[in-house]
């Protein structure tokens, strides 16, 4: 049975002159390394069931949606993707307005994701402004909770089912909304709560604190009625700090605590991919999943100069160390046992997903590296390792470690943040294995990312929207210096097994230079002692018109590790 594997709509720029001296720098990525002491996982130990991870889409402040595109980026989980499952929206208190939380609902719940909803303020005729602040008339109580409640059936009737809708957006803050006291909040709760959810399939989630304070939260513990009625509790971390996190209390109640809205460090424009700054995103979901026992974690908008999603569109530094969570701790996972703080500056915690797979996350904040060593502390044998890093050279950069037996070592580099997906035997299912629809273990069409293809040097390698064959995408190749310069994709070994025999194809073109030029496809691998390369599939393409490269019988040579697919041209 042949396997095959295929890439296609690949364009390369004009052939650059001969250069046969190939010259590869070594890497320094951060000084001296220290040695840690053993990060011990524990399946045996439990904590709380994850939820998600999500953000707040607020087109009636913005001023625009997202776009189609942007919320598949935002909540698909493929490649260069966020893995977000979780949507926030905004119960405006003008009904007319409604519809503009619908079409993005929509999109994520067809992609999977969980919808709940805040209001900030009640309708302009139920509030009462004698008091200088804004605020709910008690006489209006029973209106207000039908407000919400119209609210989940519109939302219901346009095919959004809400997993839950909160009673208020920070009534602690209330600078420029409604205001309540945890008295007024607890009243409200107990003797109209369930008026808010009739005839629905939605919970009532509390009210969501802007900083986690615990009078509100003790209030609703200690009346009964109320605390039937709230089906979950939500809170903001806004300049919440690690020991204001931890709260028994309410951890041991027995009900999912939400982390709905933050952003941090700041709100500056921009500042979204300032290093490291961004790295305070993966510590802050850290201890809030850790110290602060968190079923979900939300950031405030999603698509923001300051937030996970740049306005243009593409992924954040900060949206990248969200994802280093949201990506491979999966609906349903439960946090599990696992050494916190193996060393100054580096925080682990670990996760075990429905399908067997276990994430382990460290955050190295230190400014050297950390040599770090995993050990299984309940015993399972490890079968595969696979490590996701981002850093300041780089975003969810992929590694495949070796495992030894029950234990694995990493080094984590400085400044960063890496997740480790481990399998064992039986459990999960290995990423690089599965073919999909086409019978492909990867088909790289270039519609809406580089699909992790890289240059080999300094080229500039970027998606070429509707460049590709019948104006589909295409990957562009510009600055080359050298024929060996080209776009580079790393196989896995897993897959692509030494000694097996594959498919290999990819289509080629190119714009300016001579009327016909040589092209290859080319195979980059290492012998165990040295560097080696070999030529899968040549040809002559003519200038402006597509080619293929194709090799239907390719055996990966014997021994070969560390392999790299990459293009070039010939002289």
């Amino acid at each position: 049975m042949k396997i095959s594997s295929t890439f296609k709509r690949f364009t390369s720029a004009a052939a650059a002159a001969a250069l046969f001296v190939m010259s590869f720098p070594a890497m320094n990525n951060g000084g001296t390394a220290q040695a840690a002491s053993a990060v011990s996982i524990d399946t045996a130990t439990t904590y709380q069931t994850i939820k998600g991870f999500g953000g707040i889409n607020l087109p009636e402040w913005a001023g625009s949606d997202m776009t189609s595109s942007q919320v598949k980026k935002a909540f698909g989980n493929g490649d260069d993707e966020l893995g977000l499952t979780i949507l926030r929206t905004y119960v405006s208190d003008n009904r007319n307005d409604w519809s503009k939380a619908v079409p993005t609902a929509k999109a994520a719940t067809a992609l999977g994701a969980t919808i709940f909803a805040s209001p900030w303020n009640p309708p302009t005729d139920m509030r009462d402004n004698s008091t200088g602040k804004r605020k709910l008339a008690k006489s209006s109580y029973g209106a207000y909770a039908k407000h919400l409640n119209d609210y989940i059936k519109y939302m219901d009737s346009e095919g959004v089912t809400l997993y839950s809708v909160s009673v208020q957006n920070e009534p602690d803050y209330a600078d420029e909304w409604t205001a309540w006291s945890p008295s007024e909040l607890t009243d409200f709760i107990a003797n109209y709560g369930k008026t808010v959810t009739e005839g629905t399939n939605t919970m009532l989630m509390s009210p969501e604190s802007f900083q986690y304070r615990k009078d509100i939260y003790n209030s609703i513990l200690q009346n009964s009625k109320a605390f039937e009625n709230v089906g979950i509790f939500g809170t903001h971390f806004y300049g919440t700090q690690r020991s204001q996190m931890d709260f028994p209390a309410l951890e041991n109640c027995g009900k999912d605590i939400w982390m709905t809205e933050v952003y941090v460090p700041n709100s500056t424009a921009n500042s979204a991919d300032v290093w490291p700054d961004a790295l305070d995103v993966s510590e802050n979901i850290h201890n809030g999943l850790v110290v602060g026992n968190m079923n979900a974690y939300v950031w405030w908008y999603i698509r923001r100069s300051y937030g996970p999603m740049k306005e243009n569109g593409q992924i954040s530094k900060r949206g990248y160390c969200m994802a280093q969570y949201s990506k491979w701790v999966r609906p349903g996972a439960v946090r599990i046992g696992a050494t916190e703080q193996p060393n100054s500056n580096v925080l682990v915690s670990a996760y075990k997903n429905t399908d067997g797979t276990i994430a382990v996350v460290a955050i190295n904040k230190n400014k050297s590296n950390v040599n770090q060593e995993f050990q299984m502390g309940s015993g399972e044998t490890l079968t595969y390792v696979d490590s996701y890093t981002t850093s300041a050279s780089g975003n969810l950069k992929k590694n495949e470690l070796s495992a030894s037996g029950t234990s694995f070592s990493a080094t984590l580099p400085s400044e960063s943040v890496t997740t480790f997906v481990l399998s064992g035997e039986g459990g999960g299912q290995d990423p690089s294995k599965v073919l999909d629809d086409d019978g492909y273990f990867f088909h790289d069409t270039f519609d809406s990312s580089t699909n992790s293809w890289t240059g080999r040097a300094s080229e500039t390698v970027e998606t070429a929207s509707g460049k590709g064959m019948d104006d589909t995408g295409a990957l562009s190749v510009s600055g080359r210096t050298a024929t060996w310069h080209g776009a580079a994709k790393s196989l896995s070994p897993r897959t692509f097994a030494a000694g097996s025999e594959f498919s290999f194809a990819a289509k080629v073109k190119y714009d300016s230079g001579p009327a016909e030029q040589g092209f290859q496809l080319s195979l980059q691998y290492s012998d165990g002692t040295d560097t080696k390369y070999a030529q899968i599939a040549a040809g002559k393409a003519v200038k402006g018109e597509w080619m293929q490269l194709a090799n239907t019988n390719y055996t990966i040579p014997a021994g070969a590790t560390d392999l790299k697919l990459y293009v070039e041209t010939d002289e």
